[in-house]
């Protein structure tokens, strides 16, 4: 199977959600969390994993990055977006995940800017695999954990 065609503003929207939701099951899985399932609808999606253990925030948060660094990396390939522009839109998408982000921050007192490198560097080491489950989850509109 190919490519998907992102040849409409809603294709290109929906690719760049499948890129995000692929990010956050496949850093998942590479940190040894088990992902149940990803989930693509016309507008939103979600990514279902089992609970990271509260002693490894790092993981919680790079998992709750991913989203947001893998869209941008995303529109940045696909959109043709310039990489800081692309991680603002990516932002929209990411709402509640950078709530989330900065409850669990805030509670643990760890650096943005230590964790977002991190994500960034597992984000692109790990980038083919993401790009290959959101076209996959773009193209199915949902996937299993063990397919990541």
């Amino acid at each position: 199977m190919g490519r998907p065609r992102y040849d409409t503003d809603d294709a290109l929207s929906l690719g760049a959600l499948a890129a995000h939701e692929a990010g956050h099951g496949v850093i998942a899985v590479v940190q040894g969390v088990q992902v149940l399932h990803c989930h693509l609808g016309a507008t939103t999606g979600y990514t279902r994993h089992r609970n990271v253990d509260a002693d490894h925030p790092e993981i919680a948060l790079a998992i709750l990055l991913a989203g947001q660094e893998a869209e941008a990396y995303w529109l940045t390939r696909y959109a043709g977006y310039w990489f800081g522009s692309a991680l603002r839109t990516a932002a929209d998408a990411a709402e509640h995940d950078l709530r989330e982000i900065r409850r669990l921050r805030k509670r643990h007192g760890l650096s943005e800017n230590r964790l977002r490198s991190h994500t960034r560097s597992l984000v692109r080491r790990h980038w083919n695999r993401i790009d290959r489950a959101g076209h996959r989850l773009y193209s199915r509109g949902r996937l299993s954990g063990s397919a990541l």
